[in-house]
Protein backbone atom coordinates (compact mmCIF):
# COMPACT_ATOMS: atom_id res chain seq x y z
CA UNK A 1 0.00 0.00 0.00
CA UNK A 2 0.96 3.24 -0.41
CA UNK A 3 -0.02 6.73 -0.34
CA UNK A 4 -0.60 9.62 -2.50
CA UNK A 5 -1.67 13.21 -2.32
CA UNK A 6 -4.67 14.18 -3.75
CA UNK A 7 -4.92 17.67 -4.34
CA UNK A 8 -6.74 18.13 -7.59
CA UNK A 9 -9.82 15.85 -5.99
CA UNK A 10 -9.65 18.21 -2.81
CA UNK A 11 -9.95 21.19 -5.25
CA UNK A 12 -12.94 19.63 -6.50
CA UNK A 13 -14.43 17.65 -3.64
CA UNK A 14 -13.41 19.60 -0.65
CA UNK A 15 -15.00 17.06 1.75
CA UNK A 16 -12.23 14.33 0.74
CA UNK A 17 -9.60 13.55 2.83
CA UNK A 18 -5.96 14.69 2.22
CA UNK A 19 -4.10 11.49 0.77
CA UNK A 20 -5.79 8.31 -0.22
CA UNK A 21 -4.68 5.00 -0.07
CA UNK A 22 -4.46 2.96 -3.43
CA UNK A 23 -3.59 -0.69 -3.26
CA UNK A 24 -0.35 -1.81 -5.47
CA UNK A 25 -0.38 -5.63 -6.17
CA UNK A 26 3.39 -6.72 -7.22
CA UNK A 27 3.30 -9.24 -9.47
CA UNK A 28 6.48 -11.27 -9.83
CA UNK A 29 6.41 -12.22 -13.29
CA UNK A 30 6.51 -16.48 -13.68
CA UNK A 31 9.22 -17.59 -14.96
CA UNK A 32 8.59 -17.75 -19.51
CA UNK A 33 9.95 -21.31 -21.18
CA UNK A 34 12.67 -20.65 -23.19
CA UNK A 35 10.03 -21.43 -26.32
CA UNK A 36 7.85 -18.98 -25.49
CA UNK A 37 9.45 -16.17 -24.84
CA UNK A 38 9.39 -14.16 -28.15
CA UNK A 39 12.74 -12.06 -27.84
CA UNK A 40 14.23 -15.00 -27.32
CA UNK A 41 12.52 -16.84 -30.12
CA UNK A 42 12.97 -13.58 -32.69
CA UNK A 43 16.80 -13.73 -32.04
CA UNK A 44 16.89 -17.71 -33.25
CA UNK A 45 14.43 -16.57 -35.80
CA UNK A 46 16.74 -13.97 -37.44
CA UNK A 47 19.83 -16.00 -36.91
CA UNK A 48 18.04 -18.99 -38.31
CA UNK A 49 17.32 -16.43 -41.38
CA UNK A 50 21.15 -15.76 -41.89
CA UNK A 51 22.13 -18.92 -41.93
CA UNK A 52 19.82 -20.14 -44.77
CA UNK A 53 20.72 -16.99 -46.61
CA UNK A 54 24.43 -17.66 -46.42
CA UNK A 55 23.86 -21.20 -47.33
CA UNK A 56 21.81 -20.35 -50.45
CA UNK A 57 24.48 -17.98 -51.34
CA UNK A 58 27.51 -20.31 -51.11
CA UNK A 59 25.51 -22.77 -53.21
CA UNK A 60 24.78 -20.32 -55.94
CA UNK A 61 28.61 -19.29 -55.79
CA UNK A 62 30.04 -22.40 -55.66
CA UNK A 63 27.52 -23.99 -58.45
CA UNK A 64 28.34 -20.69 -60.92
CA UNK A 65 32.15 -21.42 -60.05
CA UNK A 66 31.72 -24.95 -60.94
CA UNK A 67 29.99 -24.53 -64.21
CA UNK A 68 32.18 -21.37 -65.45
CA UNK A 69 35.21 -23.62 -64.87
CA UNK A 70 33.52 -27.10 -66.43
CA UNK A 71 32.81 -25.20 -69.21
CA UNK A 72 36.17 -23.06 -69.81
CA UNK A 73 34.43 -19.56 -69.18
CA UNK A 74 36.83 -17.21 -67.68
CA UNK A 75 35.15 -14.57 -65.26
CA UNK A 76 36.88 -11.32 -64.68
CA UNK A 77 36.93 -7.54 -66.53
CA UNK A 78 39.43 -8.57 -69.08
CA UNK A 79 37.37 -8.86 -71.65
CA UNK A 80 36.68 -5.18 -72.07
CA UNK A 81 40.10 -4.78 -73.82
CA UNK A 82 38.67 -7.52 -76.32
CA UNK A 83 37.67 -6.63 -80.32
CA UNK A 84 33.63 -5.97 -79.92
CA UNK A 85 32.87 -7.06 -83.40
CA UNK A 86 29.42 -5.77 -83.58
CA UNK A 87 27.91 -2.47 -84.98
CA UNK A 88 26.24 -0.16 -82.33
CA UNK A 89 23.19 1.62 -84.36
CA UNK A 90 23.53 5.53 -83.11
CA UNK A 91 26.33 6.63 -80.77
CA UNK A 92 27.42 10.41 -79.34
CA UNK A 93 31.26 9.40 -80.21
CA UNK A 94 32.23 7.39 -83.09
CA UNK A 95 32.30 3.71 -82.55
CA UNK A 96 32.91 0.38 -85.12
CA UNK A 97 32.47 -2.74 -85.10
CA UNK A 98 36.77 -3.05 -84.53
CA UNK A 99 36.32 -0.67 -81.40
CA UNK A 100 36.87 -2.59 -78.17
CA UNK A 101 34.26 -3.99 -75.66
CA UNK A 102 34.79 -1.14 -73.46
CA UNK A 103 34.17 1.42 -75.92
CA UNK A 104 30.92 -0.34 -76.59
CA UNK A 105 30.06 0.04 -72.91
CA UNK A 106 30.78 3.46 -72.56
CA UNK A 107 28.69 3.87 -75.71
CA UNK A 108 25.74 1.85 -74.32
CA UNK A 109 25.89 4.37 -71.20
CA UNK A 110 25.85 7.26 -73.21
CA UNK A 111 23.10 6.30 -75.61
CA UNK A 112 21.04 5.13 -72.24
CA UNK A 113 21.85 8.62 -70.76
CA UNK A 114 20.74 11.16 -73.89
CA UNK A 115 17.16 8.64 -73.93
CA UNK A 116 16.97 9.00 -70.15
CA UNK A 117 17.33 12.80 -70.55
CA UNK A 118 14.74 13.31 -73.63
CA UNK A 119 12.45 11.11 -71.53
CA UNK A 120 12.33 13.25 -68.61
CA UNK A 121 12.27 16.00 -70.56
CA UNK A 122 9.09 15.29 -72.69
CA UNK A 123 7.11 14.48 -69.26
CA UNK A 124 7.99 17.14 -67.90
CA UNK A 125 6.52 19.26 -70.72
CA UNK A 126 3.16 16.83 -70.93
CA UNK A 127 2.97 16.63 -67.12
CA UNK A 128 3.05 20.57 -67.25
CA UNK A 129 0.63 20.59 -69.73
CA UNK A 130 -1.50 18.23 -68.22
CA UNK A 131 -1.60 20.02 -64.68
CA UNK A 132 -2.88 23.05 -66.06
CA UNK A 133 -5.49 22.10 -68.50
CA UNK A 134 -6.73 20.26 -65.27
CA UNK A 135 -7.71 23.85 -64.44
CA UNK A 136 -9.26 24.81 -67.26
CA UNK A 137 -12.76 26.37 -67.46
CA UNK A 138 -13.15 24.60 -70.51
CA UNK A 139 -15.15 21.53 -68.83
CA UNK A 140 -14.05 19.04 -72.39
CA UNK A 141 -10.58 19.89 -71.96
CA UNK A 142 -10.88 19.49 -67.96
CA UNK A 143 -12.08 16.05 -68.24
CA UNK A 144 -9.79 14.87 -70.58
CA UNK A 145 -7.16 15.63 -68.73
CA UNK A 146 -8.56 14.06 -65.61
CA UNK A 147 -9.00 11.12 -67.42
CA UNK A 148 -5.51 10.98 -68.68
CA UNK A 149 -3.95 11.59 -64.95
Amino acid sequence: MRRVQNSTLRFLYPDIKDTMTIPVHHKTPSPVSFWYDPDKRSILYQIGSAGLFALVAWYLVSNTLANLERQSISTGFGFLNKEAAFEIGESLISYSAVDRYGKALFVGVLNTLLVSFAGILLTVILGTFIGIARLSKNWLVKKICRGLY
